[in-house]
């Protein structure tokens, strides 16, 4: 997991800025989430998140997946009424460490909902195999077989390509029970 800031966006950013900092942006493109963290005691934060998502079609990260925080909950309600008002948002403190356990849980569904399902067979004498799944994945059910275990794992790509060859086929797994 590669985690990375970028420069703050502001309202009506000069184009010339935005191509000074295109190497810094150019890693949002490539993201799998973004976080949005916005100034919840700020005097427009609707005003803010759009910038962001200007500046964001732009440099064509505007597909993106995004989950948007609310800092500042610290000082006084509105941060928590503006995730409330923007379903799938968190309100976290920065400063005391409120929320973060929520951002974090949110953070790892959202990266687990992009995640393939892989069905996996690990014959019983690669035991190796299993752990490193284990380890990679995020495994959903295991089916022990006269041979080997049926893995179902939730996993990033790089990881189902790591496992390709303990992969069952769509017609293995038809035949198979």
């Amino acid at each position: 997991m590669l985690l990375t800031d970028t420069v703050g966006f502001v309202r009506k950013l000069p184009h010339q800025l935005v191509e000074a900092f295109r190497t810094t942006l150019d890693v949002v493109t490539e993201a799998d989430l973004l976080l949005q963290v916005v100034d919840g005691s700020g005097p427009d934060p609707d005003g803010a998140m759009a910038a962001v998502h200007a500046v964001l079609e732009e440099i064509g990260g505007g597909g993106i997946p995004e989950l948007v925080v609310f800092n500042k909950s610290d000082l006084g309600s509105s941060a928590a009424r503006l995730a409330a008002a923007h379903p799938g948002s968190v309100a976290i403190s920065a400063t005391t460490g409120e929320g973060t356990d929520e951002l974090l849980a949110r953070i790892g569904d959202r990266l687990r909902a992009q995640m393939g399902t892989s069905v996996l067979d690990v014959p019983w004498d690669r035991g190796d195999v299993l752990a490193a799944v284990h380890r990679a994945a995020e495994v959903l059910s295991e089916v022990p077989g006269s041979d080997s275990m049926r893995v179902t794992a939730r996993m990033a790509d790089e990881d189902a390509r790591r496992f390709a060859a303990f992969a069952v086929t769509e017609s293995a797994e038809g035949t198979q029970g």
